[in-house]
């Protein structure tokens, strides 16, 4: 096999590597899985018994693709396999002097969660606030560091947990590594034998690696050195997951004489958003120095548009979109927009399913079928429709009330029109129902609670300030944080649905809190769409590996990107930029980054500050777009601001003076008194065209 007829100069050098240790820094785009490939079947060629050459992944997708293709050039098969499965298989064949029998049982998350709830019984531990998912979380971040928890309480718990799976004989996820680990380490002959056995590793996305796989993948390779570790630095953007950039940094001091190879050439973008990305991430202390290339030509400048708000950049994007998708006929799917957090993705969508767009949610759910979302809303049906069972079903126990599904058909029975009121009067003994003390007390704080937010909705009170208020009421907040998983993005989402609501107010003056409910009941019972021929839309960390035509990059605002979370912490915004780079480096022929001057949070209007990833690339590679035309246009323009007591000229309404200048989510809003008629109107700015006089 001539590799040279199939691979550039420096993958060639990678893949006729044979002995010692080998770190290829593979960027973007760069045929690293070519690579792997071509490696493995060089070796195999030299002579190497296919039994004896391991490549370790993280998907099985991935290890399922490289069994394949190595099967196609060599007709043979080798082990590829993720790193779990790995310590599965060790295990299987050699896990007795840890004390377990070999057909020990794999538990899953709801198995282990049981386990560990009869930890928290022996102790007398509540599950309140979130502490089973507390103890959960810091009993696998300990076994994927190889550390004992400090903590006293976690300590305990931890000690009591494993030795209730080891009488079950058991194991959980993360035992697979942090159990293999142990028995290397405490059986020298155990390691020796599988030391010998795969005498050549390889193993992808090294910069993903945490403590356990860097130290099972260390003691593997320790006798032979032979170990070829494929990765970048750039785009290690998992540590929240457990990865470590430091095991890929650290590299050649773990394996002292170890080459470095650098795949440089990019086969995916032209040279302008390349070029981009290769300034942005120099801004990095923490990385290889390399420089991504292209022969694909420069390609389209990077456009950009900062916007008055998120409803115009909504409109930039969507209008870039028909350009590509109707115009020079870019399928949908071949076009991506790309946030930071998942609640980002509610006025795209709001937009796409206005334009009846299709669009698919990556990794995720779309915004109005998420779980906060849908039980916000039905808090609110419940409050303005007492007779909505689904609702009072799916309310009744937020928090817990120990309201059962035989309990709710009894009081759905005895209810005439109003479930709320039908609760009432269990309470006070007006309907001969007999419920336990704690059920009782449940029933008359869910009744206060609907009652509180039903008297904001006779009262005529803005729609924000009654879901302001239920979420208040409900202590959802508090609710969502037992999960501290899931509760930032949670919590984001309601945030979200709060600013909808300003939003809907805007837009509908003389809207009621029934027609709110009704146009968003619509958006949460919406097929999902299976065509595909659709837009994509996602998170940026589930971006990775994709690549696309046409690729939005929104939001690029400070607090949201960079996300607040990582402000004031060097390492966190070093993670940041580098999502920023992989964001843009997605991108094949066309990328476009947005953000906005205002943005509604937590349901209030707030001014934003361009993302400092911004300035890192340089302005002569942005076509930068005006929000009025989207054409292009200089950065020093900006419309001119009017202030209070000037005078202006309407071309339809004449000659008046400015009352009043505020934001709106339609952007910059004037009160101009007209002196023709004694009229005062609100006009947005950029639609108004007002002329100072």
């Amino acid at each position: 096999m001539q590799l040279a007829e199939h691979l550039n100069p420096e993958q060639c050098l990678a893949a006729e590597h044979v002995e010692g240790p080998m770190l290829v820094i593979a960027g973007a785009g760069s045929g690293k899985t070519r690579i792997v490939t071509y490696r493995i079947a060089h070796l195999i060629e030299m002579g190497v018994p296919s039994s004896e050459i391991l490549a370790v992944t993280f998907t099985n997708k991935a290890a399922d693709e490289m069994r394949l293709r190595i099967h196609k050039l060599t007709n043979k098969a080798i082990l590829a396999s993720t790193f779990h499965s790995l310590g599965a298989r060790i295990l299987r064949e050699s896990i007795g002097p840890l004390g377990y029998k070999n057909h020990f049982a794999i538990f899953d998350q709801d198995d282990s969660e049981k386990v560990l709830k009869e930890c928290m019984a022996e102790r007398h531990i509540k599950d309140e606030k979130g502490m089973l998912k507390t103890l959960r979380s810091g009993i696998s971040h300990a076994k994927n560091n190889m550390i004992k928890p400090d903590e006293e309480l976690l300590a305990d718990i931890y000690d009591l947990y494993q030795k209730k799976l080891k009488s079950y004989n058991a194991l959980d996820f993360d035992d697979l590594l942090f159990l293999t680990v142990k028995l290397f380490q405490q059986e020298k002959e155990i390691l020796e034998h599988y030391q010998k056995q795969w005498t050549f590793i390889l193993v992808d996305e090294y910069q993903d690696t945490n403590q356990a796989q860097y130290n099972l993948l260390k003691l593997l390779s320790n006798k032979h050195q032979n170990v070829f570790a494929v990765g970048d630095p750039d785009q290690s953007i998992y540590s929240w997951r457990g990865a470590n950039i430091e095991n890929i940094l650290n590299f050649e001091k773990d394996y002292p004489g170890a080459q470095v190879v650098r795949l440089e050439q990019n086969y995916r973008s032209t040279s302008n958003i390349l070029s981009a990305a290769n300034v942005l991430i120099q801004n990095n202390e923490s990385r290889y120095e390399k420089k991504l290339w292209s022969d694909r030509g420069e390609g389209e400048k990077i456009g950009f548009c900062l916007c008055d708000s998120e409803r115009d950049e909504v409109t930039f994007v969507l209008e870039r979109l028909y350009h590509h998708h109707y115009k020079q006929n870019i399928p949908l799917s071949d076009c991506v927009i790309f946030y930071r957090t998942h609640f980002q993705s509610r006025v795209f969508e709001d937009a796409l399913l206005k334009e009846k767009i299709p669009y698919i949610i990556v990794g995720g759910i779309s915004f109005y079928m998420r779980r906060e979302i849908k039980d916000m809303l039905a808090f609110l049906r419940i409050a303005s429709a007492g007779s909505d069972f689904l609702s009072f079903s799916r309310t009744i126990n937020l928090p817990k009330r120990g309201i059962g599904p035989a309990t709710q058909a009894k009081i759905r029975l005895a209810s005439q029109t109003d479930l709320v009121h039908t609760c009432e009067e269990i309470v006070s003994g007006k309907t001969p129902l007999s419920f336990s003390q704690r059920q009782m007390h449940g029933l008359k704080s869910y009744a206060e609670t609907i009652k509180a937010i039903r008297r904001l909705i006779h009262q005529g009170a803005p729609i924000h300030e009654i879901l302001s208020e239920t979420i208040e009421r409900t202590g959802y907040i508090d609710f969502i944080k037992e999960d501290p998983d899931t509760a930032q993005d949670r919590e984001e989402n309601i945030e979200e649905l709060l600013s909808k609501a300003v939003e809907w107010e805007e837009e509908n003056e003389a809207g009621t809190l029934t027609e709110f409910l009704e146009e968003l009941f619509l958006k949460t019972t919406r097929d999902e769409t299976h065509d595909q021929d659709a837009l994509r839309l996602m998170t940026l960390h589930n971006g990775k590996g994709l690549e696309f035509d046409v690729t939005f990059l929104v939001g690029m605002e400070e607090e949201i990107f960079p996300h607040a979370n990582s402000l004031g912490n060097f390492e966190a915004l070093e993670e940041e930029r580098r999502l920023c780079y992989v964001g843009m480096t997605r991108a094949r022929d066309l990328l476009y980054l947005s953000a906005a001057r205002t943005r509604y949070l937590w349901g209030s209007l707030r001014p934003m500050r361009p993302s400092r990833f911004l300035s890192e690339i340089p302005e002569e590679q942005l076509k930068k777009y005006h929000e009025e035309t989207f054409s292009p246009y200089d950065f020093a323009e900006t419309p001119t601001t009017l202030q209070p007591g000037d005078h202006v000229q309407h071309k339809d309404f004449g000659k008046g003076i400015v009352q009043k200048a505020y934001h709106t989510s339609l952007g910059l809003t004037y009160d101009v008194l007209f002196s023709d008629n004694n009229q005062k109107r609100s006009l947005v700015a950029k639609y108004a065209r007002l002329a100072k006089v």
